[in-house]
Parts: C-alpha cells; sequence; structure tokens
C-alpha cells in the first residue's frame, strides 16, 4: 500500500479522552513520530473540537493518511458459527442473524465479521461485530470539522491481535495467544489466533483505578480475565491459549503477572508494546512517563495493521460519497486534459496559419498537389474514423459476454442469450438453486456495464435428473436508451413466476 515514505495519523475518541499518534512509514518500517492524549469527558463539543484542532496544528502533519480506531468498548461482538465457506453466502447469514444480536433496527447499526477459522470443512467460525451507525457516523463528522479525512476506521482489538500475532510470527493454526492490554479507565481481553481476533471482552477497570484502589480492584479485574477464559472455553471458540502476554511493563501492571499464572495455570509473559516500535527517545519518554495511565497500542497497531484487517467500519453512504468525489475529480482532470490538449492544438494550428500565410503565393504555385494530397488523406482519415466507430460498435456484444463470463457462477449455465439493436438484453438458463439466481441477479445489478436488470420468469424444473431452476432475465446495457419502449421477449412475462425452492 505504501511504496515510499507515508505519514499516517491514527485517531481515538471515547467519552475519556481523545488520543492521535502519528508514525512514518518506510517500506515495512514503522517509527511513531508524535504522540497526544487529552481528557475531554468534561468538554462541551466546541471544545473537544478546538482540542482535536490545536492537536493536529502541533503535529504539523501536511496531508496524512488518516484512520480511525474504534475502541472494543463501543461495539458489540458475537462469535457464531455460519454453515458455508462462501463470502457472499456468509455476508448474508450475518445480514440476516445481526438483528438478533442487538435490540437495535438493521437500519440503525453496521455490521461487520472477521473470519476466525474453517471447521468440519464446511463450517465458518467468525467473530460478528456490531456498533451503532449514528457513533460512528458523528465521529467521522467531527472529525471533518477538524479537517482530517478518514479513510479507514479499524477494530482496535482486530489490529492489536495482528500486531502481536506479527510480532511472535505466528503460523496457521499455532496455538491461540492471550493478550492483556490495560488501558486508562478500561482493559481489553483479546484472544488471538491465526494473526486476527479469535474472541475478546471489554473490562470496565483500567490503570487509574488499580492506582487508586489497589489489590481490590487487581482482584476483580484478576476474576474478569478468568471469566472470560471461561466463557471462551464453555464457547468451544478454539483451544485455550498457552500464553498470556502483558502488554505494558509498569510496576501495577507487572503485580498481574504472578496472580494471572496462578489462577490462569499458563504463562504469563510482560511484553510491553514500547519493544516492539521505533520512536525518538523524546516521544518514548512521554508515554512511558506523561501518558504512562494510558496505552496507545491500539493506535500504533493500528497503523501497522492496515493492510491487513478484515473490518473496514466506514459507514456505506460516506464509502459511496467518496467514490462519487474520486470520480468527479478524475472527470475534472480529464477536462482539464482534454481543454489543455485542444489549446494545444489550436496553437499549433493558427502557427501553421500564420507561417503559411506569409509564404502563400508561393506555396500556391509551388504546391498544389500537396493541396490535393492533403484532401485526400483527409478524406481517408475521414473514412478511418467511421471505420473505428463501426468497429468499436461491433466490439459491444464481445464486451458484454465477457463481462456475463465473468459475473456467472458456475453452478448456473445459459441457454440463450439475445441482445437487440437498442442494447436490451434476454438470458434464460439453468442455475441448481434459487439463490444463485438471485445472486447472479445482484451481481448484474452491481455492475458497471448493465443495468434495469430484473428477472422475467423462474420456473422449477428437472434438469439431468436433478432439482434445478429456470429463469430468464432482462435488463440493458449501461449506454442504451432508456426512452426505448420495452416489449417482452416471446413467452415472457406470462404467468407467475414460480416460487423459488429451499
Amino acid at each position: 500500500m505504501f511504496g515510499n515514505t507515508k505519514d499516517l495519523l491514527g485517531i481515538i475518541l471515547t467519552e475519556e479522552s481523545l488520543r492521535l499518534a502519528q508514525l512514518q512509514m518506510t517500506g515495512s518500517a514503522k517509527k511513531v513520530i508524535q504522540v497526544f492524549r487529552q481528557g475531554i469527558r468534561q468538554l462541551p463539543p466546541e471544545e473537544r473540537l478546538n482540542v482535536l484542532t490545536s492537536a493536529l496544528q502541533e503535529f504539523k502533519v501536511k496531508k496524512p493518511y488518516a484512520f480511525c480506531v474504534i475502541p472494543s468498548q463501543m461495539v458489540t461482538t458475537k462469535n457464531i458459527e455460519i454453515p458455508s465457506l462462501d463470502p457472499e453466502e456468509i455476508r448474508s447469514i450475518i445480514d440476516l442473524q445481526a438483528g438478533r444480536h442487538t435490540p437495535y433496527s438493521r437500519e440503525e447499526i453496521l455490521i461487520g465479521y472477521i473470519k476466525i477459522d474453517v471447521f468440519q470443512r464446511n463450517y465458518t467460525k467468525v467473530l460478528l461485530l456490531i456498533i451503532k451507525h449514528d457513533m460512528i457516523k458523528q465521529q467521522m463528522e467531527f472529525y471533518e470539522q477538524a479537517g482530517v479525512r478518514i479513510q479507514k476506521v479499524i477494530f482496535a482489538p482486530e489490529a492489536i491481535a495482528h500486531f502481536y500475532g506479527q510480532a511472535l510470527d505466528v503460523k496457521e493454526d499455532d496455538i491461540p495467544v492471550g493478550i492483556i492490554n490495560v488501558g486508562d479507565t478500561t482493559t481489553d481481553f483479546t484472544i488471538e489466533f491465526n494473526r486476527t481476533v479469535a474472541t475478546y471482552r471489554n473490562v470496565p477497570m483500567g490503570m487509574m483505578n488499580l492506582i487508586k484502589e489497589g489489590s481490590a480492584v487487581r482482584e476483580k479485574l484478576i476474576e474478569e480475565i478468568v471469566r472470560s477464559v471461561e466463557v471462551y472455553q464453555n464457547e468451544d471458540i478454539n483451544k485455550l491459549p498457552e500464553t498470556y502476554l502483558l502488554t505494558s511493563d509498569d510496576a501495577k501492571v507487572k503485580e498481574l503477572q504472578p496472580l494471572l499464572e496462578e489462577k490462569l495455570k499458563a504463562k504469563v509473559r510482560v511484553m510491553p508494546f514500547l519493544d516492539l516500535i521505533e520512536a525518538p527517545q523524546p516521544v518514548m519518554l512521554k508515554m512511558v512517563s506523561e501518558y504512562n495511565d494510558d496505552s496507545f497500542l491500539d493506535l500504533v497497531a493500528g497503523a501497522v495493521s492496515l493492510d491487513n484487517v478484515q473490518v473496514d467500519l466506514t459507514p456505506d453512504e460516506i464509502k459511496v460519497k467518496r467514490t462519487i468525489e474520486e470520480k468527479g475529480r478524475e472527470v475534472v482532470k480529464l477536462g482539464i486534459s482534454v481543454l489543455l490538449t485542444l489549446v494545444l492544438i489550436c496553437a499549433l494550428f493558427f502557427g501553421k496559419i500564420y507561417f503559411r500565410g506569409l509564404s502563400l503565393d508561393h506555396m500556391k504555385e509551388s504546391y498544389v498537389n500537396y493541396h490535393r494530397k492533403v484532401i485526400t488523406l483527409d478524406n481517408m482519415a475521414q473514412k478511418t474514423r467511421i471505420v473505428k466507430g463501426f468497429v468499436t460498435s461491433r466490439m459491444v456484444p464481445l464486451e458484454m459476454i465477457k463481462e456475463l463470463y465473468k459475473l456467472i457462477p458456475d453452478e448456473i449455465y445459459l441457454e440463450n442469450v439475445t441482445l437487440d439493436e437498442n442494447g436490451r438484453i434476454v438470458i434464460r438458463g439453468i442455475s441448481a438453486s434459487m439463490s444463485r439466481v438471485f445472486n447472479f441477479v445482484s451481481s448484474l445489478e452491481d455492475s458497471e456495464l448493465f443495468k434495469a436488470v430484473k428477472t422475467t420468469s423462474t420456473t422449477a424444473k428437472k434438469d439431468r435428473g436433478k432439482d434445478a431452476a429456470a429463469f430468464e432475465i432482462a435488463f440493458r446495457l449501461e449506454s442504451a436508451d432508456d426512452e426505448v419502449d420495452e416489449k417482452p421477449a416471446e413467452g415472457e412475462g406470462q404467468g407467475e413466476e414460480a416460487p423459488p425452492e429451499e
């Protein structure tokens, strides 16, 4: 993703604090340049915006690749098993199941999922993520007001799991590793498997509680971690970790090590994330001393894992808006290029006229034959353009066939494809199941080459001794004229659609 040196800007906004980290990436090397943290619980929204704006001015970074890390306490998760290996089917099933795990309607939430593992050959274990749509939207609008354009929204536990999985150089199907990251007011307990998060839990106790309340909070925190491990074991998500990692070497965190080893009956290592990164000495001292009651692991891990995370929680409407904006910029660039080309051509043309006018009498006498050749060449050029336009129009059916070949799944074969002069296409075929027909229709609708896709008929039938679904789909080329009257093909639209088979 980043071939040259790039500036990365990571932001985390919670009710408690605002944290920023600037990193510089050159190839695979990562270096922390600056960090910032400030408590904002008592501040009104306009003051929070001032804090962010001031911090960005101190960073003095121009056009960074900005990403937002969503803390674990804002996300609801659920480990589920999906009876499919097909990503499209998994996405469809998750869309249907998401509403069962939250009191909100489907329109109020954003969902994502992290593929953990495949078992029993046909089942996929996934970690379902659910977050309120308004939370993400409000944060994105807040960053936009400060002049920050967020490119990606990352789930913190996934980034942390990948960061430590990469640091430990874990291999596929290695024993899972537990990761305990103590923040200022919360603690993230994450279990890493295959360099991603297998499960996690956010415990509402952190460094501030350990400092103020001491052993009482320490015992409660250990109890919550042990309970999280028991839940993980009872849900049979994967093997139990044999090693647990503490991500800080703070004295309060180190006090947890022997107690956790006793309770978990497993090895507990202190593996500070600061030992795994590169940073100037002043920045390192700031994180160790001034910000010692909080952790910047989620921001650093987010930067390191940008290209490897499975989930991007950016709302769909923002993705669509940015796609339109990017296409608009491309159109503007193209228009400017065309305009400059025309100006250059005009300049050359008028230059020729000027110099030709100086010796026009001489050219009339000496180059009459050349003038005739120019007329002949111009006629040839016109004929060439006509032939080129004809050839281009003949390529439309080939592009249509190529696009259909790309979109049609293996479980469907076509019996008939018709393209009329108005750009209307009718295809008839046989599918192993009705769901494949619907997925195929969705793929046609998403194609940039087609529009106005609709299923005109579906019927159940026997094909080669097996139950199958015969279908007919009508659609248009994107370049076709919308005003042309659509006449149904022979047999099209007659009778009712047969109900899809289960």
